[in-house]
């Protein structure tokens, strides 16, 4: 199929090129290549500083004409990402682009959790955190990190 085609190019790519402080690969690329597991790290001098979040991607057969579903599957106090782990991030939607490759979506939430998104929110709490008391929401996010995702490998 195409679209399982596409996949390898982006596995690929990735392999090739990998970006700074994420990763993602199929479950098992010898079988499946619509199901995805991936990690981002904390980048220095933020609340996820020394974090490892893990977040699976899944791909339908539309895919590149529809975004792939992600979701953290480590808890992260995120004002984009809910408790559930879903991911608050317009490229996911309506800013969906069939040029967009695997490596660019795991750039691009790499950057969402070191600059949120203020106007729009999933976890309504850190929304309004990050809105009021950027300390405290840094003191909680960092707690969670802590708590969830240190030694997480």
């Amino acid at each position: 199929m195409a679209f399982e085609r596409r996949l390898t190019h982006h596995y690929v790519e990735v392999q090739k090129n990998p970006p700074p402080l994420c990763y993602a690969e199929p479950k098992d690329p010898s079988k499946d290549m619509i199901h995805w597991i991936g990690w981002i790290e904390g980048a220095e001098e933020t609340p996820y500083t020394g974090g490892k979040f893990h977040l699976s991607i899944d791909f339908s057969s539309d895919f590149p004409f529809k975004p792939p579903r992600i979701k953290f599957l480590t808890p992260i106090y995120h004002p984009n990402i809910s408790t559930e782990g879903i991911v608050c991030l317009d490229i996911l939607d309506s800013q969906w682009s069939a040029g967009l490759t695997v490596r660019t979506l795991l750039i691009l939430l790499s950057s969402l959790l070191n600059d949120p998104n203020s106007d729009h929110g999933l976890n309504n709490d850190a929304l309004q955190l990050y809105r009021t008391d950027k300390e405290k929401y840094k003191e909680t996010a960092q707690q969670w990190t802590i708590m969830y995702a240190k030694n997480n490998k």
